[in-house]
């Protein structure tokens, strides 16, 4: 087992043992990382049999394995170690770790999360029969909207700095640059597509969608008010839902945030559960100063 920075790793054969994986993870392929991350690397075993994705913060000699943004969670890939051996390993390298997985067992301490998916695998019609009352009122409504594909992330880019972003305590201006380069290379690596949403010709909202082999995650989404207020999201999410009917899976992506959750619940869409794991050894000095930056 050896810690391989992303400068070092064989990229052909990073991405083909995540591609061949039975539980493909978009969020560890290499462009996805090299795109939401500056310093990242893998926990590999053998010839890539066995991969981790680390992606670290390294600040006044102090390094921190830290969840990457806009990933939602990590998987160790093969069965030559285990999280235990991982943390054992990480732990001498790193003074926090932090991270986030879908098994309950890898430590005592966590915290529990939420995600909303929609499974498409009964078919367009047996989908759209299980949309709320109320979501199935608001798209009667719709009949003005149109949906184009876009390749210019930019457009998506303003609608959520105006309209997302100061809702967001917890963004900032670093998160939007790594959100507008995973677009990119998304777009680049035809793995996203940009879904806009037209008003007599005038863009009021749109969302970004990220494709794998059995599923669309819906990475961000925007709109104007009084777009919203008109059901451009509803609209947005049920094109989407007719474009992608071939996939397994409409992975919302999120959210903790009950009114969010309530909102992709009204198009049948199931919690799925996982949870956020930390590991702190920071030094008292860099706590104390952590605080005093805040």
């Amino acid at each position: 087992m050896k810690l391989i920075l992303s400068k070092d790793i064989d990229q052909e054969k990073w991405n083909r043992r995540i591609a061949n994986w039975s539980g493909e993870n978009i969020f560890m392929y290499t462009w996805y990382l090299d795109a939401v991350c500056n310093n990242w690397g893998g926990l590999v075993e053998g010839d890539y049999e066995t991969i981790l994705p680390i992606s670290f913060t390294s600040r006044l000699g102090i390094k921190q394995f830290v969840q990457a943004p806009f990933t939602r969670e990590y998987d160790i890939v093969g069965d030559q170690y285990n999280w235990e051996q991982a943390l054992q390993f990480l732990s001498k390298e790193f003074k926090t770790i932090r991270f986030r997985n879908g098994s309950a067992e890898i430590l005592k301490n966590k915290k529990l999360r939420r995600h909303q998916f929609l499974s498409l695998l009964a078919g367009i019609d047996e989908v759209k029969k299980n949309y709320s009352t109320n979501a199935k009122r608001i798209l009667k409504k719709c009949q003005n909207f149109k949906i184009e594909e876009s390749f210019e992330p930019e457009i998506l880019l303003e609608l959520f700095k105006k309209y997302v972003a100061p809702k967001i305590e917890t963004i900032t201006s670093k998160d939007i640059r790594f959100l507008h380069r995973l677009m990119l290379a998304a777009i680049q690596n035809k793995s996203g597509e940009l879904l806009l949403v037209k008003e007599q010709n005038e863009i009021v909202a749109g969302g970004f969608f990220l494709k794998d082999k059995n599923r669309i995650t819906y990475l961000k989404g925007a709109g104007s008010e009084s777009a919203k207020k008109a059901g451009a999201l509803y609209f947005l999410i049920d094109q989407a839902i007719v474009r992608y009917q071939n996939y397994g899976m409409l992975d919302f992506g999120g959210s903790d945030i009950a009114p969010v959750a309530e909102f992709y619940h009204k198009f049948g869409s199931t919690d799925r559960v996982y949870y956020e794991y930390e590991i702190s050894d920071l030094p008292v000095w860099f706590k104390t100063l952590k605080k005093i930056r805040r």
